[in-house]
């Protein structure tokens, strides 16, 4: 009896081991887009140094065609990289939202399908037209 009890009660905390280290879909999901995020915020801040060294180069030397070349190349770099780092941003902030959208429902009990995002956020509920008889 004794036994049974201790194999019970260890196979009971080895399940809420593994439980608590799964993570879902959608935390994975929102992890690795925050990763994306980080990376493209992080190339993004370096084009833009580099841009600003060349400007201050530029300043002392304002004829040289290399830098005036660079310059233009430069410039388009940071623009790409800074759609790409507002992309990865609204990609992460939806997938945080999404994540934070299947907690509460989890909180809740409720079916996936069965909450509206207004309730949620507290918004009203857009009023169906009455039929009138």
């Amino acid at each position: 009896m004794n036994r049974l009890f201790c194999y019970f009660l260890a196979s009971a905390n080895l399940m809420l081991i593994f439980s608590c280290a799964a993570t879902s879909a959608k935390q994975e999901n929102a992890l690795t887009l925050y990763e994306e995020y980080k990376s493209a915020s992080q190339y993004f801040a370096e084009s833009e140094s580099n841009y600003l060294t060349l400007l201050s180069n530029l300043e002392r030397y304002p004829k040289d065609e290399y830098l005036l070349i660079q310059k233009q190349l430069l410039r388009k770099e940071v623009e790409q990289n800074r759609v790409l780092m507002l992309q990865a941003r609204s990609e992460y902030e939806a997938a945080v939202q999404d994540w934070d959208i299947a907690i509460q429902k989890m909180e809740t009990g409720l079916p996936p399908d069965s909450i509206d995002i207004r309730q949620i956020f507290g918004l009203p509920r857009p009023e169906t037209p009455q039929r009138e008889e």
